[in-house]
């Protein structure tokens, strides 16, 4: 105990103080902390190697890019190196928690011309760390096809051609897509394939059947590459790359044979040409020939067997070079030169012995004259369908009164849709309307009381004769006065009433009718001029149109055997004189509408008609230098409208009864005209489109249908009047 308190007692203040002073003892001390160790130094990185890339022009690619990081942390951060023209390189975003990206690698397409090995130097960097490859781009040098050249193409218009498309693909792999340029609406050209994959295709080039003449330049491309490759290829399009002029007449006696030389016009083409004909008559053959190149001229040998009956047939010669054709139509009569012969079926035929004289009527009434008289003078089996088709609709639009009415012929009738505005102007005339359709069947040997066996549908159209005579007779007039026997409307449409009623008589010998014939032409002579001619008036001073028609109903009369006196006929002659304005040496070869105007050509051709029911000869030089002036306006090759219905339907009349060369030649190109202009479908199948036609705008539909048929129908419709009729029953 003592020893503690002696201790006790030792510690001075200033220890104590020294305890006591902060309120608390001194802690002991304490070891200082250890510092930390340096990290290591950061690990470099790594960028993986690169394949070696190839690239087409225009082509890309992408390249896989690969860092190794190595602990580093960070994005990436790419760069590239120079870059060579032409090569371009999109580098990826690599992000901190990402060590991969691809590079886009891109080659222009104007590489490729001399081959390309070139590098880009690809560093990738994390902080400042960085790594670097190179990448090696190859370009190599193009090995482009290219288009064998063609051969010029010689077309006509309807034609189509194939030419062959040849690649040469000069070590180029892979398909080649292909064009063309330069084709236009009328000449198509369409590629077999689009695209090329082997080494040719082939190019079908067609032109169209209205196309014109013209020289084309078509071109067959592709691009690749960026370049444009090609070939040109040179297109003539030529109706005529040659012409062979066949259109003639061509006369064989049976077991005869007859030389014919051609001449050849040379268009583009100047080879040999072979020839031969198609469509001749039976028992008529000609050999195939051949033209040498450059020839101008062909010569046919056409051989007739014995025994064949006389007749007249339009066919064909036909000229081939290749692919190239020109075909011409070339008429072939087999006969003599006789003016007295008629085919036996009509000279023998005790039926229409009555009627059978020059310029008779009655070779329309049996089927075995009328197509006796078709094959002697050039109808065809699709003239009479046409008629057929024409008859046909004429009935379909007869009104219950039987009555066809110019301006509304299709009033009342369902589905008729034949009248549209063309003829909102359309003369308001009954009468020349039911004449222009009753005059086609009577054309055809149809009356009210008879018809030819064949075709059977003639038959039922007796009713519509029967109707349509009833109307005109009711209008008849019945008076003390000068207008005694007039059926109505201007002298135009009386002229045509009094050619339907003197033909229904000659034609039925119905006694009634020729009461109506005689008033209707008592009638025009009572409207005569005192200078001779008629017009739209009675007593008006004359014009050659309504004079024309007034001949052609007092030939008619004549015709059907009512007498005529001849005083009026005189009068009509001189006033036909005075409207003649040919050339001096042949004044009377062509007429004007009126005397002192100038020559028209529809009228020269009534005028001519005329004078020929005056009593002219064959002989007589004005007719014969009329009908060549005739002939040099012959009707059209080609076209869809009507056209000079007037002028052909008189001109026809005037050189069938001249008969020859020069009716066969225009009868081929009358007859073609109307069947190609004739309305093939719908409501109006049968007629003739009024517009286009001339006088269309005044007589509408029924005027160009009915003018139209009635010029169909000449082969039997009157004999010529220059032949010699000897009956041989």
């Amino acid at each position: 105990m003592r020893a503690s308190a002696i201790l006790l007692i030792v510690w001075s203040p200033l220890v104590l103080l020294s305890l006591t002073g902060c309120g608390s003892p001194q802690p002991p001390a304490v070891e200082a902390p250890k510092p930390e160790p340096e990290p290591p130094p950061p690990q470099p990185i790594a960028l993986a190697g690169f394949q070696p890339l190839t690239l087409q022009p225009g082509a890309e690619a992408n390249v896989e890019l690969k860092v190794e990081r190595n602990g580093n942390e960070g994005p990436v951060e790419i760069k590239l190196g120079e870059l060579p023209k032409g090569i371009t390189v999109e580098a990826p975003k690599v992000s901190a928690e990402e060590s991969a990206g691809s590079l886009t690698v891109k080659a222009a397409q104007s590489l490729g011309d001399e081959p390309l090995a070139t590098s880009v130097e690809v560093t990738a960097s994390i902080g400042e760390q960085t790594a670097s490859q190179p990448l090696a781009v190859n370009v190599p040098k193009l090995n482009l096809p290219s288009l064998q050249p063609m051969t010029a193409v010689l077309l006509q218009p309807g034609t189509s051609r194939t030419v062959d498309v040849k690649l040469n693909r000069n070590g180029f792999q892979g398909a080649v897509p292909l064009s063309v340029e330069g084709a236009t609406e009328k000449v198509q050209c369409k590629l077999a394939a689009a695209s090329v994959e082997n080494d040719a295709t082939k190019l079908e080039i067609t032109a169209a059947r209205d196309a014109p003449n013209a020289d084309l330049k078509i071109r067959v491309a592709t691009t690749l590459f960026g370049r444009k490759i090609g070939a040109e290829l040179p297109i003539k399009v030529e109706s005529k790359p040659f012409d062979v002029d066949s259109f003639r007449v061509v006369t064989i006696e049976p077991g005869k044979k007859q030389r014919v030389e051609l001449p050849i016009k040379r268009g583009s083409y100047k080879g040999s040409l072979q020839l031969g004909a198609e469509g001749l008559p039976k028992g008529v053959k000609v050999s195939q020939v051949e033209a040498a190149p450059g020839a101008t001229t062909a010569v046919l040998e056409l051989e007739a067997a014995p025994g064949l009956e006389q007749r007249v047939k339009s066919s064909r010669v036909v000229s081939k070079a290749g692919h190239l054709t020109d075909s011409g139509p070339i008429v072939i009569r087999i006969g003599k030169e006789d003016d007295t012969y008629l085919p036996p079926a009509l000279t023998a035929n005790p039926e229409i012995a009555p009627l059978l004289r020059r310029g008779s009527i009655g070779g329309r009434l049996t089927s075995e004259t009328k197509q006796a008289l078709l094959d002697f003078y050039g109808g065809t089996p699709e003239s009479e369908a046409a008629v057929m088709h024409g008859l046909k609709w004429l009935a379909g639009h007869q009104h219950p009164d039987g009555s066809w009415p110019l301006h509304e012929y299709s009033k009342d009738i369902p589905g008729c849709d034949c009248q549209g505005e063309f003829e909102n102007g359309v003369d308001k005339c009954v009468v020349a309307g039911t004449a222009f359709g009753v005059l086609p069947f009577l054309g055809a040997g149809v009356t009210h009381n008879r018809a030819p066996k064949s075709p059977p549908e003639l038959a039922a159209y007796q009713k519509v004769v029967e109707n349509g005579l009833i109307f005109l007779a009711r209008g008849q007039k019945r008076s003390n006065d000068d207008k005694d026997g007039h059926l109505g409307g201007s002298m135009y449409a009386h002229a045509l009433g009094t050619i339907a009623f003197c033909e229904a008589y000659g034609l039925s010998g119905d006694d009634r009718l020729k009461i109506n014939a005689q008033l209707a032409l008592k009638y025009l002579f009572n409207a005569q001029h005192s200078e001779g001619g008629w017009r739209y008036s009675p007593k008006q001073a004359g014009d050659m149109s309504v004079t024309g028609w007034v001949f052609l109903a007092i030939r008619s009369a004549q015709l059907a055997g009512i007498d005529i006196q001849k005083l009026p006929l005189t009068r009509a002659g001189r006033f036909a004189e005075s409207c003649a304005v040919g050339p001096e040496e042949a004044k009377l070869s062509r007429y004007a509408y009126m005397p002192g105007q100038d020559e028209r050509l529809a009228l020269s051709a009534a005028g001519l008609l005329t004078q020929q029911y005056l009593g002219w000869p064959r002989e007589e030089p004005n007719l014969i230098a009329g009908s060549e002036y005739l002939m040099q306006h012959l009707p059209p090759e080609s076209g869809g409208s009507l056209g000079a219905i007037y002028y052909h339907y008189y001109a026809t009349q005037v050189l069938h009864h001249m008969e020859g060369p020069n009716f066969d030649l225009w009868n081929h190109r009358m007859r073609e005209h109307l069947i190609r202009t004739q309305q093939k479908s719908g409501h109006k199948a049968g007629s003739w489109n009024p517009d286009g036609a001339d006088q269309g705008k005044r007589g509408g539909r029924m005027y160009a249908t009915g003018m139209a048929l009635l010029t169909l129908e000449v082969y039997y419709r009157h004999l010529p009047m220059y032949r010699h009729v000897k009956r041989t029953m």
